[in-house]
């Protein structure tokens, strides 16, 4: 596992559960243009588990916490102070939280590829 392209497919590969295969394809390429050194970062970032999201969504879906999870803020107080728009928000959600939480996890990995590396964050 010593050159970026084998680090790049280790690292997809071992968290395709997070994303939807046709995003990360989209991204490939980019990931590859990366220099070395933020591509040892990669392994780094704070997924979320679409999984987990859908266990949160099952037993705290009415409290809004599986949005709060998929870092989607105003939903999740928006469902919150509407406790999941009685019932049926949280219904719905038990559907598409796994989407949400892959979508989540393209939108980390993109900001990742277009944001450079702060000094703080080097650490």
């Amino acid at each position: 596992m010593h050159d970026k392209k084998s680090k790049i497919d280790f690292f997809l590969a071992s968290r395709q559960k997070c994303f939807d295969v046709k995003d990360v394809m989209a991204l490939y390429n980019s990931l590859l243009a990366l220099p070395d050194e933020r591509i040892d970062k990669l392994f780094s970032l704070q997924l979320v588990s679409p999984r987990i999201a859908f266990i949160l969504s099952v037993f705290l879906g009415v409290l809004g916490v599986d949005r709060f999870y998929c870092r989607s803020n105003k939903l999740g107080v928006a469902k919150l102070f509407t406790i999941a728009a009685c019932g049926f928000w949280w219904v719905g959600d038990l559907f598409v939280i796994r989407e949400a939480a892959r979508m989540t996890n393209y939108k980390i990995l993109r900001n990742f590829i277009i944001n450079p590396v702060k000094e703080e964050d080097a650490d």
